[in-house]
């Protein structure tokens, strides 16, 4: 009776043991068990980004606004003031018309043996073709006014900018030639050398008379 008691006990002990040991498998032809799989540590939390203040968004410039390169770029259209022969301001923005020089404001040329300010009749030709029946420059813009559409083109040495500016079909710059007060400009190129043609023939504007050109009283004047 102790032997078999014995060797119930020896067996009882086999059994226990046996399912512990089968937990931990060995790594194949090695007989050892395998390494445990440790996990890598995660990496460090990214910060979230910082939202600009409302103060800052309020001092942002705004994406909407052009800028100024692209405002030039766009033009102009609009009820048009002249400022002199050749100039005009149209929804703000000052345009020197493209391909034409006209006489300054004060320049004095002859016509019939007598000096006169063909500077200022230029310009007033220039205001009869841009609001006919308009008040002299300096008034305010008038209501109902033709819409003058101009589109840019260069930009002269003062910083204005050169542009083509029409009235409905009329090229202005190109009307303001073909009446004689104004003379092609040749560093814009030679678009109206017809239309002075014309005028120099038939002694339209300054052409009835005697003239400095433009540039030259300019030069003359203002050591241009």
């Amino acid at each position: 009776m102790p032997r078999t008691l014995g060797a119930l006990l020896f067996l009882l002990g086999i059994l226990v043991a046996v399912p512990a040991t089968a937990q931990v498998p060995s790594a194949p032809g090695t007989g050892r068990a395998p390494v445990p799989n440790v996990r890598a540590p995660l990496p460090p939390p990214i910060p979230s980004p910082v939202l600009p203040s409302a103060a800052s968004s309020q001092n942002a410039p705004s994406t909407n606004a052009p800028l100024a390169t692209e405002r030039e770029l766009q033009g102009a259209m609009g009820v048009g003031r002249v400022v002199d022969g050749d100039t005009i301001r149209v929804e703000g923005r000052t345009f020197r018309l493209w391909g034409i020089d006209a006489p300054e404001l004060i320049q004095v040329c002859q016509r019939d043996g007598q000096s006169y300010a063909c500077g200022r009749e230029a310009a007033s030709y220039l205001r009869s073709l841009v609001s006919p029946g308009a008040a002299p420059v300096e008034s305010a813009t008038v209501l109902g006014a033709p819409q003058i559409v101009c589109t840019p083109r260069a930009s002269d040495q003062y910083g204005r900018t050169v542009a083509l500016c029409t009235l409905g079909d009329m090229d202005l710059g190109a009307e303001m030639v073909r009446a004689g007060w104004a003379l092609v400009f040749a560093r814009h190129g030679n678009d109206y050398a017809a239309q002075e043609a014309e005028a120099r023939d038939s002694l339209r504007g300054l052409w009835v008379g005697s003239f400095d050109a433009p540039w030259d009283w300019r030069a003359k004047r203002q050591g241009e």
